[in-house]
């Protein structure tokens, strides 16, 4: 995976004098040695996946709120535009839209349920909620065995910690907006 280095300098040292943190306590929640931050925040070291994983558990953040460049002050951007990440032989499409920020603490996605299709989410890390804005079609969430169900005009909100399930029961594309919310 290629990523961009300077972004992840940047942000890595942002993100570490907003919360106020030496590198002493960064050290010790990501279990990257103190040395290594220094140089990844000094773009001296290009960091690998793994570290870059290890940072952003331990901060309770996202992958891409390390890999994401400065977004400008004003985009005009398509619900779908790029290329979508898929499941299910193409039947769960899912569209970033607004990748993680710590300035904002929420990433939004943009995704559509054949019908007759389900996909199981994972638990997530952390303290997160998950917002589904359905703007068209029907979505059923399965969580621990209850299933909640929603069509166009509808939120469903939960946290997201624990294993679930979307699903379209209806007979047309389930179209929503995911809202992940990290709170810190």
């Amino acid at each position: 995976m290629k990523h961009d280095e300077y972004a992840v300098s940047r942000n890595l040292k942002e993100i570490r004098e907003r919360r106020s943190l030496s590198l002493d306590q960064l050290a010790e929640m990501t279990g990257v040695s103190k040395s290594m931050l220094r140089q990844i925040e000094t773009g001296k070291s290009s960091p690998t996946i793994s570290t870059i994983w290890k940072i952003a558990n331990g901060l309770r953040l996202s992958f891409t709120a390390l890999l994401s460049k400065q977004q400008p002050d004003v985009a005009i951007m398509s619900f779908t535009d790029g290329k979508p990440l898929t499941a299910r032989k193409g039947g769960y499409r899912v569209y970033p839209m607004i990748p993680f920020d710590p300035g904002h603490s929420f990433e939004l996605y943009h995704v559509q349920i054949d019908p007759g299709v389900s996909f199981d989410g994972e638990p997530h890390e952390g303290n997160v909620e998950e917002f589904l804005f359905i703007h068209g079609g029907r979505v059923r969430v399965t969580i621990e065995d209850h299933h909640y169900d929603g069509e166009a005009d509808h939120c469903i909100r939960f946290k997201a910690n624990r294993p679930h399930r979307y699903e379209n029961p209806g007979k047309i594309t389930a179209r929503l907006i995911m809202m992940l919310s990290y709170r810190l």
